[in-house]
């Protein structure tokens, strides 16, 4: 090939002029049309690397270009000394290269996503300063009770502060603990619900509060969410899912959308959709947290099963228990079996399961025996009233009335 054409910009307007590159001798070309006509040494011209069937450009050192086909010889005119340009180019003209850079892509891409994302996502929650965190987290409260339907708590404050009380209690020996704060917000929109909001707050809507009817289950929510802040999850699912559109942003080539994940990091904690492995290790947090405070894992299950019951009832959108995985039957059921073995652990403490039927389980029967005429002050079961009494039985027949 002794000459091609192309079209030539000067790199100060955006007139084109068809023109012809013609090779003078073994280290200049002519460039030459209308109007233009310039002799350029080949050492000091680029040319962009081979890619499909795009249009090539011959780059000038003062800005001008020629933009042509691409034409066979044009690399050997112009060598390039780039040795990784060279195999690449060499690379892309085999289709079985080819194929295997897709395979290669789509392994790294689901490696990235899989393992990368949560392990880098992790190493910075851990080093991430306590400041930047609780800046976080108060920019999380502040647009929840403004965009989200959180307004301040009609809980009365006596019962606002026993409820704060049995959540110092709570915390008291656990590590790191010493800024959280348990917080009441009303929530009618969004009914009974508990967030985990980095920095160590725990916010508990007013419905959640008047949905249970023992604080034994007010005290097994407050441990989960309190697993939750012990091993940082709302920060960790946010960089997650942080992490997942800066890739993705990147991917698509439009890093600059990526700024709105900022925005979004509020909504990413309120749906508190944490993945399967977070709640279960919340749950398990909770679980041992109330068998150290001599308390059935069963309550959990005991508030799951009414927090389940509500959403029947009413909507089954919006609840962060119900939302998340894994589903409310199987924590429901490990709950259970949480509580089964604390029982096995603690008989002592049997009859302070939730539901306890003292009649079934040990045959004293209130009808049968509770008589008014027989009630001490200081007896608190039945069984304490027979001691009193001095009344003998002389078999299982008589105790039991018959």
């Amino acid at each position: 090939m002794n000459a091609f054409r192309g079209q030539f910009f000067d790199g100060r307007s955006s007139r084109i002029h068809d023109v012809e590159v013609r090779r003078v001798d073994a280290g200049s070309i002519r460039v030459f049309g209308a109007e233009i006509e310039r002799t350029e040494l080949i050492a000091k011209l680029r040319l962009t690397p081979r890619l499909g069937r795009t249009t090539r450009t011959l780059e000038f050192p003062d800005g001008a270009r020629v933009l042509t086909q691409d034409q066979e010889g044009l690399d050997a005119w112009f060598p390039s000394e780039d040795r990784l340009q060279r195999l690449v180019d060499r690379l892309e003209r085999h289709a079985h290269a080819v194929a295997a850079s897709i395979v290669i892509c789509l392994a790294a891409g689901i490696a990235t996503f899989v393992w990368g994302v949560p392990w880098m996502s992790d190493r910075i929650a851990a080093e991430l300063p306590a400041d930047i965190e609780g800046a976080l987290g108060r920019e999380v409260l502040a647009q929840l009770d403004q965009f989200f339907g959180f307004a301040a708590s009609k809980i009365d404050t006596a019962r606002q502060q026993e409820l704060t009380e049995r959540f110092a209690r709570l915390t008291r020996d656990m590590p790191d603990a010493s800024g959280y704060r348990l917080l009441f917000r009303d929530a009618p929109a969004i009914g009974p619900n508990a967030l985990a909001i980095p920095g160590g707050d725990v916010v508990i809507t007013d419905q959640l509060v008047e949905l249970f009817s023992d604080d034994r289950e007010f005290d097994a929510v407050l441990a989960h969410e309190l697993g939750h802040q012990q091993h940082r999850h709302a920060l960790r699912q946010t960089l997650r899912s942080s992490f997942v559109l800066v890739i993705a942003a990147l991917f698509a080539g439009d890093v600059s959308s990526a700024s709105a994940i900022v925005v979004g990091v509020p909504t990413f904690l309120l749906q508190s959709h944490y993945s399967r492995g977070f709640e279960e290790e919340a749950d398990e947090y909770a679980f041992d947290t109330l068998v150290a405070h001599n308390v059935s894992p069963s309550w959990f299950a005991q508030a799951m099963r009414e927090l389940d019951d509500y959403y029947d009832v009413e909507t089954a959108e919006g609840a962060a228990y119900l939302s998340s995985h894994p589903s409310t039957s199987d924590r429901i059921i490990a709950a259970q079996e949480s509580g089964l073995a604390f029982v096995a652990n603690h008989p002592e403490l049997a009859r302070d399961e939730p539901g306890y039927d003292a009649c079934a389980e040990e045959g004293i029967c209130e009808d049968d025996w509770y008589d008014e005429d027989y009630y001490e002050e200081g007896c608190a079961d039945i069984q304490c009233v027979i001691d009193r009494s001095g009344v003998e039985f002389e078999s299982d027949e008589d105790a039991s009335g018959d």
